[in-house]
């Protein structure tokens, strides 16, 4: 299964999992007797991999996403066909994280993707679509059948208290850059034929200005960041710097599209 999902005597596509194999009674109970120690690890393991518990996360090392990102995946190695399909019988997400170029190793911080739709192909292979929601910090992380697993801590951005004037004028912030935004894809559908798989940014899907640091990604999300800008912005915890720095992006952006 790890390398196909077709009977290999008739051919005929298989889509099943682990909890719709057929269990054999007697080998489970000679292993449950037997081997108690190495039977109750391995169920833990499975339960914790399969229904990703707060505290771990399997991992799908590729690229920066960001939160509100959507993005279309083709998952061929068998690694990670075993992987969606331990996610897919629990909570469809998982970690999305990217190589840091400053180290070479797995970046300390990545996003939770949700798996909106797992389409299983003759091959073997999943055609996803996620989209990204929470940002993790890795405290460590280690392989597991193949695949990369974390244990993480969720983190957001810095918390304005409610009444405040700090937070009434991020508010107002955010609404001023939103009435930008607006007018920026409305001149970005005036100027831009679409060509084939175009960005498409609906006006209607714009989240409220009242949760500021959702907006704020929503915002960064119109701009083609190469990824380590990307990680940077996952990294910060400042909503106010990062709705200033996406206007300054934007404003690149518009400026360039005239320049073409």
């Amino acid at each position: 299964m790890d390398h196909g999902n077709k009977c290999p005597m008739c051919r005929t596509v298989l889509f099943i999992g682990p909890r719709t194999y057929p269990i054999s009674v007697t080998l489970s109970n000679i292993i449950q007797k037997n081997f108690p120690e190495e039977y109750a690890e391995r169920r833990s393991e499975h339960e914790n991999m399969t229904y990703a518990g707060i505290d771990l996360m399997p991992l799908f090392v590729m690229d920066v996403v960001l939160p509100c990102q959507k993005m279309a995946l083709n998952i061929f190695e068998p690694r990670y066909r075993l992987m969606v399909r331990r996610i897919m019988e629990g909570n469809h997400r998982m970690g999305m994280v990217a190589i840091d170029s400053a180290t070479g190793t797995i970046a300390d911080c990545g996003c939770e993707v949700e798996i909106l739709e797992c389409e299983p192909l003759p091959d073997g292979r999943f055609y996803l679509e996620v989209e990204g929601s929470r940002r993790f910090r890795i405290l460590r992380s280690w392989d597991e059948d193949g695949y990369r697993v974390a244990e993480i801590e969720w983190f957001q951005d810095v918390s304005l208290p409610e009444g405040s004037q700090e937070r009434r004028d991020l508010i107002e912030r955010a609404n001023e850059a939103s009435e930008l935004a607006r007018a920026y894809i409305r001149r970005t559908r005036e100027t831009i034929r679409p060509v084939g798989r175009a960005r498409h940014f609906d006006l209607e899907s714009i989240p409220a200005p009242q949760d500021p640091e959702k907006f704020s990604f929503w915002l960064v999300n119109l701009i083609n960041l190469r990824p380590s800008d990307k990680l940077e912005l996952l990294r910060l915890c400042d909503t106010r710097e990062r709705i200033s720095l996406s206007l300054r992006l934007l404003g690149n952006a518009e400026q360039g599209c005239r320049l073409q």
